[in-house]
């Protein structure tokens, strides 16, 4: 597999990775500049010459996978290697390379409902660094959603069980719930609880539906920490207003404000640990592992 061939597999099944590329050469060297290869967790696709410089070439891209060094956005180092003199090597040039580290994206946002403002958070999803599952269960409203031009990082999918679709999602995902049913609301919370591992569970509505879904919670042996998870109404606190495109917007804020606090805590690992607090309008804010 060629480097082009390998950065179109790996991103696509979104995985880390580090570009490695030659961009400049003095002297002999075992290829020329431009050359690339690509270094993930256990493979190597394609080459920059062989020998010590692409031993030490993949040590160093292994190095910066292995530390984790994403935050978000892609690293980039350049470093300079004499071939004789540091690596041994007998031609005897001068290599300069370039290590761009291409982290996965972990911020995985799930949205069940395409209604008005499940289409408006979509659409501001799609140009935000995460990718998005965007779930429903009605024909004609994924037949309408896949003729517009959606995001690349969009997937759009038609909800056949609530239990099993909630299951297939992400580890530690952001999920947004706002479908057309308050049962089908109801039965998707209760999903994403009991999987006990989202950074995220958001239900749309008013104070009285969040109240409710609480207290059925509640009756149906729910504990008071799995409970606590659930964060209703949505969005944040100093944006009033009920026009679809506005709760999209604040709830967008939410999503990053949470996310950039993670990013902040990043050895913190299962929500076991994590902490809360209450705001006025009753809803719990995980502070330590959102």
């Amino acid at each position: 597999m060629n480097w082009i061939e390998a950065i179109a597999r790996l991103s696509r099944e979104d995985k880390s990775f580090v570009i490695v590329t030659i961009v400049a050469v003095q002297g002999s060297a075992p290829r020329d500049a431009e050359s690339k290869m690509v270094v993930d967790e256990s493979n190597i696709h394609d080459t920059i010459g062989g020998g010590n410089l692409e031993y030490q070439a993949i040590s160093k891209a292994r190095g910066m996978l292995s530390n984790g060094l994403s935050n978000g956005a892609p690293t980039i180092i350049q470093e300079s290697f004499t071939l004789g003199k540091d690596l041994i090597q007998c031609c005897g040039g001068k290599v300069e390379l370039l290590f761009e580290y291409i982290p996965a994206k972990d911020f995985n946002v799930v949205v069940f409902g395409a209604g008005h403002v499940g289409k408006a958070l979509v659409t501001i999803l799609s140009e935000l660094p995460c990718t998005v599952k965007w779930i429903d269960p009605r024909d004609e409203f994924i037949q309408a959603q896949k003729s517009a031009a959606l995001g690349s990082n969009i997937e759009l999918m038609k909800m056949q069980n609530p239990d099993v679709d909630v299951e297939k999602c992400p580890d530690n995902a952001y999920f947004l719930v706002m479908t057309h049913s308050h049962e089908l609301d109801m039965q998707l919370i209760e999903a994403i609880l009991s999987r006990n591992d989202a950074r995220f569970c958001g239900l749309i509505g008013s104070k009285s539906k969040a109240a409710k879904f609480r207290s059925r919670l509640a009756r149906k042996q729910f504990s008071k920490t799995e409970i606590a998870r659930l964060t209703s109404p949505i969005g944040l606190d100093q944006v009033r207003s009920k026009r679809p495109m506005e709760v999209a917007v604040s709830v967008t804020g939410q999503l990053i404000a949470l996310r950039q606090q993670f990013l902040r805590q990043p050895n913190i690992q299962n929500k076991s640990d994590s902490a809360s607090s209450t705001n006025e309008d009753g809803n719990v804010i995980d502070l330590v592992n959102v």
